[in-house]
């Protein structure tokens, strides 16, 4: 970079404010990308594209969660530092009214220390935000601008402090939650905010520091190795900050606060407490000088060492790899496989994930030993009692361990193919198709990540006090349902990622990761739940989802290279299968918050049609905003009642038949027992099942898993296996006769083609078997 002085150069705030509005357009601009309409040549009715294949314009995303979770963010961590205030006066100055009346010496330095934590917690979750080992590097073309070297960096670290969400997030409620004790009150939070700039300025200045001298110093193999460093750091030292914050969680910080010299309350952490807390106008009037002279001089001082770092330019610096000598030679092996592969059993596509895995720290880091962190740190500083209780319970062992294998596969197996990058359109050249390639990749993260659970396990067989049956369905609930949500993961990562996307934050679509992670909370349901059959039929119907997300993702691979066009959106299997897990869970959360052990007949009608009332609403909701095609009506071509009658007479009169057969059988008392709840519900039966059931199961079942088996399998097929599903979900002795209800009500809804017929079949058939259980009683 030359240092000589450009004719017109334009001047400090002139440039500050270049930068500024660079910075804050560019963060709208992610924001919001995709919420524009597509050019006309993506429209499926363009020529253009219709001669290659037909598609549906690309999805948009949402910038509603952008602009609700940044407040929730603020107020929550506000929260937490409000109460790690009140502590901190608990532990260093006990007792006594302390609001709006000046703070002692013990309480000033603890309050530094605190916000000293939370400075340095700030400036390596900026440095580890990703920047710093992306290929391009925005000092090199700044240089370019008519700016003069010392006017550019100052304009930097300005524009660095104040287009800092990390920073304000850590900084900006601790010093509203200071000044608000400091007596400030309503004015408290723009008080804060002027205290928190002068740390924001030298958190500016380090991260300057940090990237630039790394960037000069450092080979872009090194930077990502030392950003997975930075990353791991800067978790553990949130974590820290947080702790002080938290309940019985923060004696070793508060500790460590209590034992800090004096001379801290002279440091700019220190002075910005003083500041707000001092009484008089003079006094404070000094302490600002004071403090605004160590900023001032500190951030000269930064500024000279960078103009002392960049004399030599900026160009040989980047995170672009430098001349290496040329490796030595390596022995190819004979056969295509490698000898490491052979040994280990591994394709070559799993082999090729490794040798990228062991080479790229900064994403090893990412997927392995992030999540350890997140999920570790939010269970010992959570004030649920998990960390102590999953080592007496195997149910919540195996929840922890799933869990951390979940999230880590969020990580990584749906990753899989933003992690190939610009390079994704080489998948399609391998000799193998790009599915196998994609089945290749989870089949290696979920074995990876099954040893989570196994560590834990293993752990909890020696400390455990009982270890038995219930341990074991603990560790087999577990152990397959890693493996199934690995193929989730890379199935919703089809859907949710955006390799060739220029921005690392846009290269993930956030919806897709939630939907991931709801589908994996679910999944805790069938891991916790006591009833052995319930477990059964969730794991099934997990498995079962599975094959239908990876057959829709399979419709999605031709379209990978064109991010601005997507496949026809239709009713799938999929969508069916999540629908009656969402279904199953919500009707067992309001039966187990508010029904207790006694199930009545008005507890099971409220949780019923609640459950599917919402299921309903979501899946319509979802449907059109992504205007699927192929969405179940209610009235159909053929709205004639006759045929679903005699249908449901059928079915009925099959179900008798079942009754009947069962006298003189040893399932007669599990009969008269099921017989007895239907009585005991009393009138309730009437509304749920000639009116709830009819109408929720058959739009789950019929409409969309039958619809979704039928467009891919044909009629019999689709009928046959709807049917079997739907059985499955009743109790083991009335598998038969809805099987059969559902064989009928498929062919009622075949022939009508709305849902009105197969719920009158299906309200038919109940009306008899409830007439025929009634007088058996």
């Amino acid at each position: 970079m030359s240092q000589q002085d450009f004719a017109g150069a334009a001047p400090l705030l002139t440039s500050t404010a270049l930068l500024v509005r660079l910075r804050l357009r560019r963060l709208w601009n992610l924001m919001l990308s995709g919420q524009l309409g597509k050019k006309a040549g993506n429209k499926p009715g363009n020529k253009t594209n219709a001669k290659v294949r037909s598609g549906n314009p690309g999805k948009k995303s949402s910038a509603v969660l952008v602009f609700t979770v940044w407040p929730l963010m603020l107020f929550a961590f506000g929260s937490i530092i409000r109460n790690a205030v009140v502590t901190l006066h608990d532990r260093l100055d006990p007792g006594g009214f302390w609001l709006t009346v000046e703070f002692s010496a013990a309480f000033t330095v603890g309050l530094a220390f605190m916000l000293l934590t939370l400075w340095f917690a700030s400036l390596l979750m900026t440095v580890a935000s990703g920047e710093l080992v992306k290929a391009e590097w925005d000092l090199e073309w700044l240089v370019t601008l008519p700016v003069r070297a010392e006017t550019l960096l100052w304009a930097r670290i300005l524009e660095r402090s104040i287009v800092n969400p990390s920073g304000f997030i850590m900084l900006l409620p601790a010093c509203i939650v200071i000044a608000w004790y400091s007596g400030y009150r309503w004015s408290a939070p723009l008080v804060g905010l002027l205290a928190a700039w002068p740390l924001l300025l030298l958190a500016a200045l380090g991260r300057t520091l940090l990237d630039t001298g790394l960037r000069l110093r450092m080979s872009a193999s090194r930077l990502r190795n030392l950003h997975a460093v930075i990353s791991v750091l800067s978790i553990v030292t949130m974590y820290l900050a947080m702790s002080m914050g938290l309940a019985g969680k923060g004696r070793f910080m508060l500790g460590i606060a209590a034992g800090m010299p004096e001379w801290l309350a002279w440091t700019p952490p220190g002075l910005v407490v003083r500041v707000l807390n001092e009484r008089t106008f003079i006094e404070a009037a000094w302490l600002v000088f004071e403090l605004l002279a160590e900023v001032a001089i500190i951030l000269w001082l930064g500024v000279q060492i960078l103009q002392n770092q960049l004399r030599h330019g900026v160009i040989s610096g980047g995170a672009r790899d430098t001349a290496r000598a040329p490796p030595s030679p390596v022995e190819v092996a004979s056969d295509s496989k490698t000898p490491g592969a052979s040994r280990l059993k591994l394709t070559a596509v799993q082999w090729r994930e490794l040798t990228l895995l062991s080479r790229d720290r900064n994403f090893l880091v990412q997927c392995l030993v992030v999540p350890l962190l997140i999920v570790g740190g939010q269970l010992l500083l959570g004030s649920s009692g998990i960390a102590t209780s999953m080592w007496r319970d195997p149910n919540v062992l195996a929840s922890v361990g799933f869990g951390l294998a979940a999230y880590s596969l969020s990580m990584s197996a749906f990753q899989t193919l933003n992690s190939e990058g610009q390079a994704l359109w080489l998948l399609y050249t391998f000799p193998c198709s790009f599915e196998e390639v994609l089945k290749d990749k989870a089949r290696l993260w979920g074995a990876m990540t099954l040893l989570y659970p196994l560590i834990l396990f293993a752990v909890g067989m020696f400390v455990m006090p009982d270890v038995g049956w219930k341990f074991c369905a603990a560790v087999i609930t577990t152990f397959l349902g890693i493996p199934i949500y690995a193929f989730i993961a890379v199935a919703l990562g089809v859907f949710g990622s955006n390799p060739l996307e220029q921005h690392q934050s846009q290269k993930v679509k956030p919806e897709y990761v939630y939907l991931y992670m709801g589908l994996a909370g679910l999944y805790i349901y069938a891991v916790v739940t006591p009833n052995f059959y319930q477990r059964i039929v969730f794991m099934v119907l997990t498995l079962l989802l599975s094959f239908a997300l990876w057959q829709k993702a399979r419709d999605r691979l031709p379209y990978l290279l064109d991010p601005d066009v997507a496949p026809p959106a239709k009713v799938s299997i999929s969508d069916g299968l999540i629908a009656a897990m969402v279904f199953f869970v919500i009707q067992g959360i309001i039966m187990a918050i508010g029904g207790g052990v006694t199930i009545s007949g008005a507890a099971l009608l409220f949780a019923f049609a609640i459950a599917g009332a919402l299921t309903y609403t979501l899946m319509r909701y979802v449907y059109a905003r992504t205007r699927t095609e192929g969405v179940p009506r209610l009235r159909g071509d053929d709205n004639r009642p006759i045929i679903p009658v005699v249908a449901g007479l059928a079915a009925g009169a099959c179900a008798i038949v079942y009754l009947l057969a069962l006298r003189g059988s040893p399932w007669l008392d599990q009969a008269k027992q099921a017989s007895n709840t239907w009585v005991e519900l009393g009138y309730w039966v009437v509304p749920l099942a000639l009116i709830a059931a009819p109408i929720f199961e058959e739009f789950i079942f019929r409409g969309l898993i039958y619809g979704g088996l039928r467009r891919s399998f044909g009629q019999w097929p689709a009928a046959l296996t709807s049917a079997a599903l739907f059985a499955c979900l009743h109790p083991p002795i009335s598998i038969a006769p809805v099987f059969v209800l559902g064989v009928a009500t498929a062919f009622a809804y075949e022939r009508s083609r709305g849902l009105l017929a197969p719920m009158l079949t299906h309200a038919t058939y109940n009306a008899c078997v409830i007439g025929a259980q009634m007088l058996m009683s």
